[in-house]
C-alpha cells in the first residue's frame, strides 16, 4: 500500500514540477472550491472549550435550529 501511496505522490509531484516550470502555477487555485465541497466552517476560539467534539457541536445547533423554528412557528 506504500508502494501506491508513494506512486501517487511522484505523479502528483511530476504535475507540479510541470506547472511551476510552465509558469501556469497557482497558489490555492482550488483552496475555495474544495472549502465548499468539504462544508467546513470556522468556530471562534471563544466557543471551542464549550464542545468537546463534532456530535456535541452539531447536538447543541440542532437544538438551535428546531427552537428558532418553534419561535417562527408560534409567531406566525
Amino acid at each position: 500500500m506504500n508502494e501506491a501511496i508513494d506512486e501517487m505522490k511522484d505523479d502528483y509531484s511530476e504535475d507540479i514540477d510541470r506547472a511551476i516550470a510552465n509558469g501556469t502555477a497557482v497558489r490555492g487555485l482550488y483552496y475555495e472550491r474544495v472549502m465548499r465541497a468539504k462544508r467546513l466552517v470556522e468556530i471562534d476560539a471563544d466557543l471551542l472549550p464549550l464542545f468537546a467534539n463534532a456530535a456535541e457541536l452539531n447536538a447543541a445547533l440542532r437544538g438551535a435550529v428546531e427552537i428558532a423554528r418553534h419561535v417562527k412557528a408560534t409567531a406566525a
